[in-house]
């Protein structure tokens, strides 16, 4: 692993995680900040915390750091519970397209065996 790499990438997906929730001048706030989302205390105080997490998020995930190093703008943090707040228990990392999939304005249509579309 490149240490300075790592710490650089885990930066700004840090950064961009405390603009969604934090700064309003971000185009993202509307959708977090404003609805009320926050970052837990213990990565708040401590940016080296998020990054344990991250390490040891990738490792559970199976994402070779240097994988996530080179495509980092691949992987997004994504909250589980999309009402939940940014803690550890609450995010993982997503694909780019895996997270496009799982919003709330996203719907699934399903063709039943009798040729009937079902929206979900």
């Amino acid at each position: 692993m490149r240490v300075k790499d790592f710490t650089t990438v885990s930066g700004k997906k840090y950064d961009g995680m405390m603009g969604r929730c934090y700064r309003e001048t971000d185009g993202s706030y509307k959708n977090y900040g404003l609805k009320g989302i926050r970052v837990c205390s213990e990565w708040i105080r401590d940016i080296n915390t998020f990054r344990t997490w991250l390490s040891t998020t990738l490792t559970a995930q199976d994402i070779p750091v240097e994988v996530f190093i080179a495509n980092a703008g691949d992987y997004q943090l994504d909250r589980i519970d999309s009402n939940g707040h940014y803690t550890p228990a609450n995010c993982r990392l997503l694909s780019r397209q895996a997270n496009s999939r799982n919003k709330a304005n996203v719907r699934t249509i399903f063709i039943s065996a009798e040729g009937e579309e079902v929206t979900v």
